[in-house]
């Protein structure tokens, strides 16, 4: 008899929207309430200069939030069991 495992495949679609920064920040904010992370102090500490990157997790369910800086935009990635979302906010409108 021959052995089976199984296969997982993932397919990635892409989709790109674009939305006003206020309301990035206000989806921000919301949920920085919900998680309980400090997302904003977050982004004071990359705005600061402090540091180029800051990541939360939570593992029930599946959840991870990054942020790194460059030189023109902060990039923030949240990333659940469905999927990434991107967000790219320019330094100077940080709160």
């Amino acid at each position: 008899m021959t052995p089976f495992t199984k296969v997982y495949r993932r397919t990635t679609e892409k989709e790109l929207n674009y939305a006003r920064t206020r309301d990035i920040l206000e989806e921000l904010r919301v949920l920085e309430k919900q998680k309980g992370w400090a997302i904003f102090e977050a982004l004071k500490v990359l705005k600061e200069g402090k540091a180029d990157s800051f990541s939360f997790t939570k593992d029930t369910p599946y959840q991870y939030f990054y942020g790194r800086i460059n030189e023109e935009v902060v990039i923030l990635k949240l990333k659940t069991r469905k999927g990434e979302t991107e967000f790219r906010v320019p330094i100077e409108q940080l709160v």
